[in-house]
């Protein structure tokens, strides 16, 4: 038998795991040619074909998934002994941001806007780590639920409608401060919401954080919805702090990392920090 090439093994990783020859290329930085022709190499070596190209879609035959699970985690082994981290980066929600801000050898990043960057980030091994609220989930990633806050309100002490509390009907009337973070295309309010309220809510003013919507409402007539642990915040601002007038589910966050660090013990304890830092 001919001697096997190693360096066929990470180029069907990354087609595997982005199921895409273009988005492995990129990765890589080599040409999507020169990626299709290993795939082919290793298909030849091996005996067996491992994508099925119908139009643009790609999909892994079933053999390619046994061999993928055979060779990633020794693939994944040789790199993180060769990528050996000095610090990490992790990215976070502005609420659990300020939880984490004593971990030591970590960079810490505010979430970006969508699930797919947060998942493309992880893949293209930019960051380590994410915590936030998902709505769907990919088999190369481990995901633990490691928090849940409820959603609140914040408007200035001295609004002319609102003091101590806040009705419905008082809420569909405001001006609103929002977040550009959507899901489903939905804003968090609407989205975690469990009761029917108006999709059209007189949106005054969009803004990027938390932390913006809070400064937005100073001296105004606006509400905003921003997440329980913030509250603290709000009230050293001088805001109102009121629960949303409706039934409002958990914002749910997860731990998400790829599969390839589930026994690395300096990720693992990293994880663990984490996790005691949230309780």
């Amino acid at each position: 038998m001919k001697e096997f090439d190693m360096n066929l093994i990470k180029p069907f990783i990354k087609v595997y795991e982005f199921n895409s020859f273009t988005k492995a290329a990129d990765f890589l930085n080599v040409s999507q040619p020169a990626i299709s022709a290993s795939v082919k190499r290793l298909e030849e070596y091996l005996g067996y074909q491992l994508f099925i190209r119908s139009g643009r879609n790609l999909t892994a035959t079933t053999s390619a998934q046994q061999f993928y699970q055979q060779v990633v985690s020794i693939v994944d082994v040789v790199d993180n002994a060769i990528d050996s981290k000095k610090q990490f980066i992790v990215t976070a929600p502005e609420s659990i941001l300020l939880k984490l801000k004593h971990l030591s050898n970590t960079q810490l990043i505010e979430s970006g806007d969508t699930e797919e960057k947060t998942f493309n980030d992880l893949r293209m091994r930019t960051i380590d780590l994410a915590i936030d609220n998902i709505t769907q989930k990919e088999n190369s990633f481990c995901f633990e639920l490691i928090h849940a806050e409820p959603l609140i309100l914040v408007c200035c002490q001295s609004h002319p409608d609102i003091q101590g509390q806040i009705t419905t009907e008082q809420y569909r009337q405001a001006g609103h401060v929002v977040m550009n973070l959507r899901r489903h295309n939905m804003r968090a309010v609407e989205f975690f919401s469990q009761t029917p309220i108006l999709r059209e809510r007189d949106i005054k003013m969009q803004v990027s954080s938390p932390a913006n919507m809070m400064l937005a409402v100073q001296g105004t007539p606006y509400v905003a919805a921003i997440p329980a642990g913030l509250s603290h915040l709000a009230e050293s601002l001088h805001l109102q702090v009121l629960p949303l007038p409706f039934t409002i589910r958990d914002i749910e966050y997860h731990m998400i990392y790829h599969k390839r660090f589930i026994k690395d013990p300096v990720h693992k304890a990293l994880r663990n920090t984490i996790k005691e830092s949230l309780i």
